[in-house]
């Protein structure tokens, strides 16, 4: 007996899910992931906020871009990057992940605090 063949749409959908846990097997994603979760932010930030240097943070946001995690808009020369609006399904695990590097520990809690009070001032002053 032959296993049944799956259908493009389920490829597809198998591929995402796929694409979204490998982004969250890293612990720099993670972290990023967790600094965003408080809104949006530029680079700038979470270079500051993380003490990377920009082609890594660059990097690693890229790689959460291509899996459909976080969206950039570029305003000048600069780029802020947010969490993506995703299926219900998708939102229900990526808050599952997130929870998690909540809860797992104080330095985290505190990254994220640092970063909402970022991303209010980055409502009302862009990086210049």
């Amino acid at each position: 007996m032959t296993a049944p063949t799956l259908s493009p749409a389920t490829k597809t959908a198998l591929g995402r899910i796929a694409a979204m846990h490998e982004a969250c097997g890293d612990p720099a994603r993670l972290r990023l992931l967790n600094l965003l979760t408080a809104g949006e932010l530029c680079v700038c930030d979470l270079v500051d906020l993380t003490a990377q240097s920009q082609p890594f943070v660059s990097r690693h946001l890229a790689r959460l871009r291509a899996a459909g995690l976080v969206d950039v808009a570029r305003k000048g020369k600069f780029a802020y990057y947010r969490l993506m609006s995703l299926p219900s399904h998708a939102q229900r695990q990526l808050d599952a992940i997130l929870d998690g590097v909540h809860a797992a520990d104080a330095q985290l809690r505190r990254e994220r605090d640092r970063a909402a009070t970022r991303a209010a001032k980055r409502g009302a002053t862009p990086c210049e």
